[in-house]
């Protein structure tokens, strides 16, 4: 069974609809396609970018599966404990508040303010992230809710960041390590297994262009700060890409 990465989409969606087209007239029941997670913030639409991937789950003949970044994961944190703001002040939250809600993305924006940096960044302020959480569809919810940590194929293994790995059983791998990656995975997994990740923003730049960053044991495949939104097919390692949609061209 051929299995299709993609990578970060951070609300990309020229991109992503671009990947998609090119994808859904080869995909067949014998394909899997995973999706590496960080699918919101610094891009305008990401609530456009769910309900691409959802329409795209429900039509399509291959499984999809979804993968949690740690952009979704310090949103959903931020959802079930509002004095927790890591997500509003360093993942470039609001527009994805936006791409929600316009007036949720006005109150958040008063609120802080009105709270202040210490209160803020001390974890000792209420903000009315509810404003927010009352705008997601239960379609969207439910999609936050059950993004996976892992998935594991013939091919390798498919995550958000990469591996601990000083940790040989996959399961036992911490959520940190798998969402956020550890200093020496990039350099110092060898394998098996293989590792596909996205999260690291290290594209192979090439007479100006992106390429993902393969080696013998890990394959990186974050290259939308460039525009351009990267899948990867194993196991021959195709790599099937957008044209290049940066966010504000016209």
């Amino acid at each position: 069974m051929p299995s299709i990465a993609i990578g970060d989409i951070h609300g990309n969606l020229r991109a992503l609809n671009d990947l998609l087209a090119q994808l859904e007239p080869t995909l067949s029941a014998r394909d899997e396609v995973i999706f590496l997670g960080d699918y919101i913030d610094r891009g305008p639409d990401s609530r456009g970018c769910i309900d691409r991937i959802l329409r795209f789950r429900g039509e399509s003949p291959a499984p999809v599966i979804l993968l949690s970044g740690n952009h979704e994961d310090w949103m959903m944190k931020t959802i079930r404990d509002h004095t927790r703001h890591s997500w509003l002040l360093v993942m470039d939250a609001y527009p994805t508040i936006e791409s929600y809600s316009a007036d949720a993305a006005r109150a958040l924006r008063g609120a802080a303010r009105e709270a202040g940096p210490e209160a803020l960044y001390g974890g000792t302020a209420r903000l009315p992230y509810g404003a927010f959480s009352d705008a997601l569809p239960v379609t969207h919810t439910e999609f936050f809710n059950t993004l996976k940590l892992f998935h594991e194929t013939d091919h390798g293994v498919f995550v958000h960041a990469g591996l601990d790995t000083k940790v040989k059983d996959l399961q036992h791998q911490s959520a940190f390590a798998l969402l956020t990656g550890t200093f020496d995975f990039l350099e110092g997994h060898r394998g098996p297994p293989l590792v596909v990740y996205g999260h690291h923003n290290n594209a192979d730049i090439q007479d100006g262009w992106p390429n993902p960053r393969m080696s013998p044991w890990t394959i990186g495949i974050d290259t939308i700060s460039h525009g351009v939104l990267t899948a990867v097919r194993l196991p021959d390692r195709a790599v099937i890409q957008s044209a290049r949609h940066r966010i504000g061209d016209a």
